[in-house]
């Protein structure tokens, strides 16, 4: 005859939770014809503050987290077998949040307040949580993941942006609380918002307005007056910078001195006596050469010849 166990995987514990999953469920192949199977602890150990009665059910509240193996038997008046199951109690996952407690102010009708971030960390990289405020539908949350970073990465916490719409609030106080929270988590976190809208008119429209200065009253006493020491005392002004014209890069010729004028002076004409030669003295002369007026030389006669023999 063959016995097992229809739900032979457990759930997960948590450590610090009740833990009652339900009973362990017995399966045979109907031919034992009366009596019902009986379970019981055989080997291995159960977590501890957990215990095993007959009837297949679990109960108790773990005390330490872990994986834990062990066997059971199952038993009736045809037969017997051994079952192996597992059971892995996990620490409850727990959430922290930046601050305890936020403040708002605005003005009835003006901007809305700057938002405010929370930042949200937990033991178990990776959980999925949540956050939510009750009866305050003034609060918007935005969660930039709505996950705790995973495990490695380089932040430890996940960034929540705060947003107010006080629309269609009167002036007057509003507290809310802020809950974060996981699934099977062993505590939540809160956080106090607190929103103050102030009547309209008051400064306040988001951003900080300084009041108008009243002009001062006429002075009605002698005014005193106050001379700084010489080392408070401002410096003298300097004297004005003269400027010379920078001379031209290219030296220019000086002009040359003119000339006095010249007066024309007369000059004197004096007649030279005409000098007439002698006929004697026509002729060539050693010291004027041959004179202009003399033909062309005649040839010389020519000799006689010599007596006939």
């Amino acid at each position: 005859m063959d016995l097992r166990l229809s739900n032979p995987t457990l759930p997960v514990a948590r450590v610090g939770y009740p833990y009652q999953p339900g009973p362990l469920l017995v399966e045979s192949n109907g031919r034992c014809p009366v009596g019902a199977a009986g379970i019981r602890l055989v080997d291995g150990a159960l977590p501890e503050g957990l215990s095993l009665d007959g009837a297949g059910y679990l109960r108790g509240i773990p005390r330490q987290p872990g994986r834990y193996a062990f066997a059971v038997e199952l038993r009736n008046i045809c037969g017997r077998t051994v079952e192996q199951l597992v059971l892995e109690v996990g620490v409850a996952p727990m959430l922290w949040v930046s601050t305890p407690a936020l403040t708002f102010s605005c003005e009835r009708g003006g901007r809305p307040p700057e938002p405010q971030r929370v930042m949200v960390s937990g033991n178990q990289p990776g959980l999925a949580y949540k956050m939510s405020a009750a009866g305050a539908p003034w609060l918007e949350i935005r969660p930039r993941r709505g996950t705790l970073p995973p495990s490695g990465a380089a932040l430890e916490s996940d960034a929540v942006d705060l947003f107010v719409n006080p629309d269609k609030l009167d002036s007057g106080e509003y507290h809310a609380t802020l809950l974060t929270y996981a699934w099977g988590g062993a505590t939540s976190a809160s956080t106090a918002v607190h929103l103050t809208v102030k009547p309209a008119g008051t400064g306040w429209d988001g951003v900080r307005t300084l009041p108008a200065l009243e002009p001062p009253a006429p002075a009605t006493s002698i005014p005193i007056v106050i001379v700084p020491p010489a080392s408070l005392q401002p410096p003298p002004p300097k004297p004005p910078r003269v400027t010379r014209p920078k001379p031209s890069p290219i030296a220019q010729k000086p002009a040359a001195p003119k000339r006095p004028p010249v007066t024309p002076t007369r000059s004197r004409v004096v007649a030279v006596p005409k000098v007439t030669l002698p006929e004697a003295s026509k002729g060539p002369s050693k010291f004027l050469g041959d004179p202009e007026d003399v033909g062309p030389a005649k040839p010389p006669p020519p000799k006689k010849a010599a007596a006939e023999h």
